[in-house]
């Protein structure tokens, strides 16, 4: 339920800081697993959502997985020493107040090219083209957490600039949970110059 993605925040270690017009908070969970999240201060809007399980003894510690934002460093190379085509597509998710968002850039095809479905059984959104030039399977990591289901009516697609943007429609559970974690958030001291526990002012 989505009161217990809320008390799951409470019990995490938390450390804030206020830089760049962002809200920038640390977490570690009980189990090791940390997260951390981004928000504008002007809008409270989701910026960064990234997470890093706990590395096990001997083994190199994991990297960071973004669900939210992405990733600004250069191609990667493969193991042939080859760079990875800047023309092959680029997924990122980018949420608004009101919709999980995601943007794949470098698909140059017309938007009636696209099908962009909900599997409800399997709780992904699947996108794939009519010239089977692209597909993906999305999953909703906040519709999961709130263990709610996923709707096809939510679902808004647009094209513009060689770029795919899925938009799916929050419900107003999940407006509720975001207004209350944000409300846990604002009790919290930040430090604007370095990093401070987060602790209730």
């Amino acid at each position: 339920m989505a009161s217990a993605w809320i008390e799951k925040l409470k019990s995490a270690q938390k450390t804030c800081m206020i830089q760049d017009g962002r809200r920038k908070i640390h977490f570690v969970f009980p189990d090791g697993t940390e997260m951390a999240e981004e928000y504008d201060l002007k809008s409270s809007e989701l910026i960064l959502r990234k997470w890093k399980n706990k590395a096990t003894l001997g083994v190199k510690a994991t990297k960071w997985e973004f669900e939210v934002g992405e990733q600004l460093v250069p191609r990667n190379l493969d193991s042939e020493g080859m760079l990875e085509s800047s023309a092959n597509p680029v997924f990122a998710r980018k949420d608004t107040a009101s919709s999980f968002q995601w943007r794949i850039r470098n698909l140059p095809y017309p938007i009636d090219t696209y099908n962009v479905t909900v599997d409800p059984e399997n709780r992904t959104v699947t996108v794939r083209t009519t010239n089977k030039k692209y597909f993906k399977k999305i999953s909703i990591p906040d519709m999961d957490r709130a263990h709610l289901p996923l709707d096809q009516s939510a679902i808004n697609v647009a094209h513009a600039n060689n770029t795919l943007i899925i938009s799916y429609k929050k419900p107003k559970e999940i407006l509720l949970m975001e207004k209350e974690i944000q409300g846990e958030f604002k009790k919290l001291k930040a430090s604007k110059d370095g990093d401070v526990d987060c602790t209730p002012s």
